[in-house]
């Protein structure tokens, strides 16, 4: 399960995507990433410990300017057993539906 979630501040945050791994092998700090993309640090920062999740095309932004593969940046999902997607699926679902209620309340 070590795979799925991190434990971070009595909370669990989902690893998605592998974007702090792909940096650190380029040897590409946060801070310059961000003034590539017109960011500031701390969204990148946010996006590397997947606090949040970027948009797939700034994945795609990305791996063009640091010339990677796009499939470098996120998590195998063959590598889970039944019981992790499981866990995975629930935990995402979770998450949409806290975003369709939160979409709902600023109407």
């Amino acid at each position: 399960m070590s795979k799925l979630i991190k434990p971070e501040r009595h909370s669990e945050i989902l690893v998605i995507n592998r974007l702090a791994a792909v940096l650190k092998e380029e040897r590409i700090s946060n801070k310059k990433l961000a003034e590539i993309l017109g960011y500031e640090p701390a969204t990148i920062s946010k996006w590397a410990t997947n606090t949040i999740q970027p948009p797939l095309s700034t994945f795609l932004r990305i791996a063009l300017i640091i010339n990677r593969d796009l499939r470098d940046f996120f998590i195998s999902t063959r590598e889970f057993d039944d019981a992790e997607k499981n866990i995975l699926l629930k935990n995402l679902t979770e998450i949409a539906e806290r975003g369709k209620r939160a979409r709902k309340n600023k109407a």
